[in-house]
């Protein structure tokens, strides 16, 4: 990735970002995607999601950097994951959900941006894109859908 496209991505998911945590935060506690097939979400429980996503994939992202081998899957559909860490989030308040979130984004963006423009490869392109604008942009076309 060049440094052009880098600029562009990190502006993504700037406007992204901005824009869904403002509809998480006008929303006001209240559940925002309400799916038949699974408990309603919260604001907190999309930071908490996001949070955990986010890290993930950084995690990945700093491997691929380091040279080292990626961390095991993660066992399940992303449905089913999903899932699972919203009751494991259960006990945090929106305040630190949002907290970690934010923390992860401003991880991500650092990663990226730590990376010169020689050193990027289809992998690392792969890994910075899976929890960036396109995650943000799919939640935001959730909220807007209730």
């Amino acid at each position: 990735m060049d440094a052009e496209a880098i600029t562009e991505m990190l502006r993504h998911d700037r406007e992204e970002w901005s824009a869904l945590v403002g509809e998480l935060e006008a929303a006001a506690g209240e559940a925002v995607y309400d799916d038949p097939d699974s408990p309603p979400w919260t604001p907190r429980d999309v930071y908490a999601h996001l949070s955990r996503w986010i890290d993930h994939s950084a995690a990945q992202f700093e491997r691929a950097v380091a040279g080292l081998d990626p961390l095991p899957t993660i066992e399940g559909t992303d449905d089913e994951i999903n899932a699972r860490w919203q009751i494991e989030d259960q006990a945090i308040t929106h305040e630190e959900a949002r907290r970690r979130a934010f923390a992860a984004y401003d991880r991500r963006r650092a990663l990226v941006e730590s990376v010169p423009s020689e050193g990027w490869t289809g992998q690392l392109d792969a890994l910075a894109e899976a929890d960036g604008w396109q995650h943000f942009r799919d939640h935001r076309s959730g909220l807007q859908a209730r």
